[in-house]
């Protein structure tokens, strides 16, 4: 393991001071760019994006070997359309060049390094942040989040924090409003899905911070202790990261909790892209990155109001820049002005390319699926699982949720949006219930493994 040698007369509280005053003014640039109005921020943005283009041409090993210096140039330039010819940049780039293909920076400046298979193609991705990058994240999440929260609440986090920054970025942006925090984790055998729960209950969490099909599954397990969400915990605030959420889920989250539920969307390379307002619409972080909407076949940049791919651009990333990143994110992006009066466009997620499924001749998502089964739903626990047999939508439900009635408005919308008939399963409840709680990112998965019986693809 490399080591760095500490300089002859090194004094360490002069470089502590050092320290604090650039903290200080990293502070003041965040404050600065997170206060402009939208002409300003599209005049910054056009001068940060050009200098992010020069700095990962000459810095980093993979875009000095990808980008041709003529394009560079043109986009130092300004030339119309010239950075519109800079080549994408995949997951799969990020996989081969791991660990350190995509450093752009001295590795002694690099304060942080990350680790996400994340829900791509499986292998690992690096990212890496300065004290900059990392710290001008969590200011800028930190402002974002001051729309709901303050210094009177206490936030329960059930996010990761092992490799994956997202537990420990949230939890210093929160840290700095002033809350009080309650780092539950994810998945630790330290703190099972009970403890959670009573950790709610004992530090009277006022927000909690998970997937959502987490909170469902902690609701349920509180239920099943005695414990009402709704009247004896105080949770009024639901923040949602790691896992997409369609309407019916947060109607359900809503109900169970008595709390608002809210998305918030980022990933581990890139850090937070979009974050909730108090009118809960998604906002773009565009004081950080440069969005752009393509369509996935042929690249072309499309309008806002447009749907297709969501490819972004790192504006304030010196560790790690990424150029023309393609998510793999179906987003719509609206410039139409939101009621709470942000500069920042708006972001209408629509899931993931690589989630799309296809059910007879149709494609469907399972976000939509998510969005029938749960609006016909009742009675919990409020988790499924599904598969598809050519254009039946095979779906396991709790036994809870097996009456006629359910069975019934599940088979009408399937038919009715989806154009496909529905078949019903028992659902394995308790290998579901192991697999969510050994998941450090649940989601509703595919029943051949979870929903018991003879599913397809079990034995």
């Amino acid at each position: 393991m490399t080591t760095l040698a500490r300089p002859t007369g090194h004094d360490p509280r002069s470089r502590l001071r050092d320290t604090l005053a650039s903290r200080v003014d990293i502070a003041r640039k965040v404050a600065a760019v997170t206060s402009l109005d939208r002409k300003a921020l599209d005049a910054w943005a056009a001068e940060a994006l050009a200098a992010t283009v020069e700095h990962a041409c000459r810095n980093s090993p993979f875009y000095s070997g990808s980008v041709p210096a003529e394009v560079a140039r043109a986009v130092a330039q300004g030339r119309p359309h010239a950075f519109e010819a800079i080549p994408f940049t995949t997951r799969d780039h990020l996989s081969a060049a791991y660990p350190l293909g995509m450093l752009a920076v001295p590795r002694r400046e690099v304060i942080r390094f990350d680790e996400s298979s994340g829900t791509g193609n499986g292998r690992p991705i690096a990212a890496f942040f300065t004290m900059a990058d990392w710290l001008e994240n969590n200011l800028t999440v930190a402002g974002l989040l001051a729309a709901v929260l303050d210094e009177r609440d206490v936030a329960a986090i059930a996010v990761p924090y092992e490799l994956a920054g997202v537990g420990q970025d949230l939890d210093r942006a929160i840290e700095i409003l002033g809350c009080t925090i309650v780092p539950l984790g994810a998945a630790s055998p330290s703190c099972t899905p009970d403890r959670m729960v009573d950790a709610l209950l004992r530090s009277g969490a006022t927000t909690l911070v998970c997937s959502g099909t987490r909170a469902l599954f902690l609701g349920e397990i509180a239920r099943r202790r005695g414990v009402d969400p709704r009247r004896d915990l105080k949770v009024s605030k639901i923040l949602m990261a790691g896992e997409g959420a369609s309407p019916a889920k947060k109607r359900r989250l809503a109900d169970q909790w008595d709390a608002v539920a809210y998305s918030m969307f980022g990933m581990t390379e890139t850090n937070t892209l979009a974050m909730f307002c108090r009118e809960r619409d998604l906002h773009l972080v565009e004081s950080r990155t440069f969005f752009e909407v393509v369509d996935p076949r042929s690249g072309e940049r499309l309008p806002d109001g447009s749907v297709g791919e969501l490819a972004v651009t790192t504006l304030a990333s010196r560790a790690m820049p990424l150029l023309r990143y393609r998510t793999g994110d179906v987003c719509q992006i609206e410039a139409a002005p939101c009621a709470c009066g942000s500069p920042l466009r708006r972001l209408r997620h629509r899931g993931r390319i690589g989630d799309r499924i296809p059910l007879g001749d149709r494609w469907t998502s399972q976000l939509e699926i998510e969005d029938i089964v749960l609006s016909a739903m009742t009675t919990a626990p409020y988790y499924f699982a599904f598969d598809i047999d050519g254009d039946v939508l095979e779906i396991a439900l709790p036994q809870s949720s097996t009456d006629e009635t359910t069975r019934a408005s599940i088979t009408a919308a399937v038919l009715d949006r989806l154009g496909a008939s529905a078949r019903f399963r028992p659902l394995d409840t308790d290998r579901f219930e192991t697999a969510l709680r050994t998941s450090a990112k649940p989601t509703m998965r595919n029943f051949s493994a979870y929903g018991g019986g003879e599913a397809a693809g079990e034995g």
